[in-house]
């Protein structure tokens, strides 16, 4: 992207989850047009490819969030390559089990099998937890500096949605996860903050026209955000802007909730 905005991340290291699409592409490219060095975590490598292969400042590292072992691995190497870690974003997500997606998925709770529930909180609360502890330490290096994460909730989390539970109840335990460890590691300046987008367009958004003008008329702002304004507030949040930010929820929803 080209970018004549200012520069706040220059000099800085970033990681970002979920680079290849969506907001964690957003995300990543406002970074690097800012001047951040970029690693771009995602799973699927041939989707880094094609996003960044040859982008100066931008490292892609295909990294399932939920394999501990792949992310302690992903985050060593970041260690080794660079002095320190400034920014960790957490944009990879799943709203779904990908067979019941193909299946056409309904929320019932009584539809949701052993296997899509362990799936969905494992990429998107435990991936969410894996890819904080292995950043702090790297974090810390900064010293007095500190750094900045921005984890990636929902408002499916703060406010009624017919959404799938799993899906809630993982993103819910993101703004938990976030409140606690902001409250721990306040005394070393990270400072741990949240982001829970309403409807954005992007691949996790229902492809059903009927739904997404049901979504739309929720909500008092009536149209769908892009990928690029939840970036704006993301990473916003993980500038020196929002130097006094901790433990805070930021909802970028459209007046959803008020």
């Amino acid at each position: 992207m080209t970018w004549d905005g200012p520069r706040r991340f220059a000099d800085r290291v970033a990681v970002v989850t979920g680079a290849a699409s969506g907001i964690g592409r957003a995300v990543a490219e406002r970074l690097a047009a800012e001047g951040a060095a970029v690693y771009a975590l995602d799973r699927s490598e041939e989707a880094l490819a094609s996003v960044w292969s040859g982008v100066a400042d931008v490292t892609p590292l295909a990294v399932d969030v939920g394999d501990s072992a792949a992310v302690n691995a992903a985050f060593a190497r970041v260690g080794e390559e660079q002095a320190s870690l400034d920014v960790l974003v957490t944009a990879a997500g799943i709203s779904d089990a990908p067979w019941r997606l193909a299946a056409g998925a309904t929320p019932e709770l009584e539809s949701i099998d052993d296997d899509a529930w362990d799936l969905v909180v494992r990429v998107n609360l435990t991936g969410t937890f894996y890819c904080l502890r292995a950043a702090i330490p790297l974090i810390r290096r900064n010293g007095a500096r500190g750094g900045s994460i921005v984890t990636i909730s929902s408002v499916g989390a703060i406010a009624p949605h017919p959404l799938p539970s799993p899906y809630s109840a993982s993103k819910a335990g993101v703004l938990g996860l976030t409140r606690a460890t902001a409250t721990f590691y306040a005394k070393d300046n990270i400072r741990i903050n949240s982001v829970a987008p309403a409807a954005t367009d992007t691949a996790m958004l229902p492809a059903d026209e009927e739904l997404r003008a049901w979504i739309v008329g929720t909500q008092p702002l009536a149209r769908i955000a892009s990928a690029a304004e939840m970036a704006g507030s993301i990473v916003w949040l993980a500038s020196d802007e929002a130097a006094y930010f901790t433990g805070q929820t930021v909802s970028p929803n459209g007046g959803v909730v008020m």
